[in-house]
């Protein structure tokens, strides 16, 4: 229903008020606004909408896009899990064909890292040679001093055994004292010669280890260095991926391994997406019947039903503090040549319908410690009256109890003069 003229609008005379410069909306109930003269002073105005009933289907609106239900995704291979700096990307909605680069990435830290991990490569080869001359030596060395006590040992066991006559029982006593010596030494050089080979063998391990992880190293920054370029395994139509917080990848952002960079949307498998504002959020269910409007065919409505509302509301990028709920719609019908993947458009959803209600502008509804009421406006002046509300809609309310039809209620607070 459209707002009455100014030339069907009522005046009573009643004791002067003055209005607060709220206004009421676009509604579709009757409106009146009010001439109040009051006993003395200059005259007030103030606005008022005067209640009947009425049918009213209750709608809220979004902005979006449509996007593809069904697409393949371009990703990078998850075989080498690791960042990739994006350095360029073909343009979004570009025709590509199967084969052509629709992204490269900066290759420069890679390249750098993979030369430090060749140098690791060959430091481990080089210190492992090193050490392996070095415990050569060491085990050559432990070798010697092992045989000159077998030999000492021969010597000594062979002074032993001579005649007691002819040597005192001072020298035999030391005899026998030097052989015990040499027995120890020789078990000493034996745990050196067991203890040298088992640190050897855990120190090759240690630096065959360090090696062994440069070369995965360096195998991986060479498979990175061959993805440099993704390619389309498709043709169609390339569409950005999005970002966890919902923005579309760019030149200059990181994306990690096995994440897609982007898709090809499937001919007619399109859906819109809606974002509706938090605020005018209300009753939104899925099931309910929208009218979508692309801004490439603003003369057209297409009929879609919502399939999916977030859970919760959440900004459409991570500057905008603006909270939307983002709501999911299948078009009845999908016309290929004119819905594509991109094109924006306006929805409006159907969340209720209402009859016979009485419907008030949300203005006209106040709130005192969360119990409603409104200002209803008679022939004794202002009255304060308690209401319950039903249905609620972006800039209407449906009260149920508290108004009968033709009660006038006031859109602001209305103060009482001097009558």
């Amino acid at each position: 229903m459209t707002r009455p003229s100014l030339a069907s609008l009522k005046r009573v005379r009643l004791p002067r008020t003055e209005a607060a410069g709220r206004s009421a909306g676009h509604l579709a109930i009757a409106w009146a606004l009010t001439i109040l003269l009051g006993c003395e002073g200059p005259d007030a105005i103030i606005p008022l909408v005067e209640v009947k009933p009425a049918d009213q289907v209750i709608t809220v609106q979004g902005r979006g896009e449509l996007i593809a239900s069904e697409s393949i995704p371009i990703t990078l291979p998850d075989d080498v899990r690791m960042w990739f700096n994006i350095a360029w990307m073909i343009p979004e909605y570009s025709e590509v064909s199967a084969g052509d680069v629709v992204a490269r990435f900066d290759d420069s830290q890679v390249r750098v890292d993979r030369d430090s991990s060749r140098l690791e490569v060959t430091s481990s080869e080089l210190q492992l040679e090193i050490y392996e001359r070095t415990s050569a030596i060491d085990r050559t060395q432990i070798s010697h001093e092992a045989d000159r006590v077998v030999g000492e040992v021969d010597i000594a066991q062979n002074f032993v055994e001579v005649d007691p006559m002819l040597f005192s029982r001072n020298e035999i006593i030391d005899a026998l004292g030097d052989l015990d010596y040499l027995g120890v030494e020789g078990a000493y050089y034996e745990w050196q010669a067991d203890t040298h080979l088992r640190r050897t063998d855990a120190e090759r391990d240690r630096i065959a280890a360090g090696r062994r992880a440069s070369e995965l190293k360096l195998e991986k920054q060479d498979a990175a260095l061959e993805m440099m370029e993704l390619r389309s395994p498709e043709a169609g139509t390339f569409v950005y991926a999005r970002t966890p917080w919902g923005q579309k990848l760019t030149r200059g952002q990181q994306i990690f391994a096995g994440r897609p960079v982007g898709f090809l949307p499937v001919r007619g498998k399109v859906r819109a997406r809606v974002f509706v504002a938090e605020t005018e959020a209300v009753d939104l269910e899925v099931g309910q019947s929208v009218q979508v409007r692309l801004d490439s065919a603003v003369v057209e409505q297409f009929p879609a039903t919502v399939v999916s509302v977030s859970p919760v509301a959440m900004p459409r990028h991570r500057e905008d503090p603006q909270k939307y709920f983002v709501v999911e719609a299948e078009l009845a019908v999908v016309e290929p040549d004119l819905m594509r993947v991109g094109s924006s458009l306006t929805a409006t959803i159907r969340t209720g319908v209402v009859e016979g209600a009485l419907l008030v502008p949300q203005q006209a509804v106040f709130f005192d410690q969360d119990v409603p009421f409104v200002y209803v406006i008679g022939v004794n002046g202002v009255e304060r009256r308690p209401v319950s509300i039903g249905r609620r809609g972006p800039n209407r309310v449906e009260i149920t109890h508290g108004l009968v039809p033709g009660d006038r209620v006031s859109v602001v607070v209305p103060t009482a003069g001097a009558g």
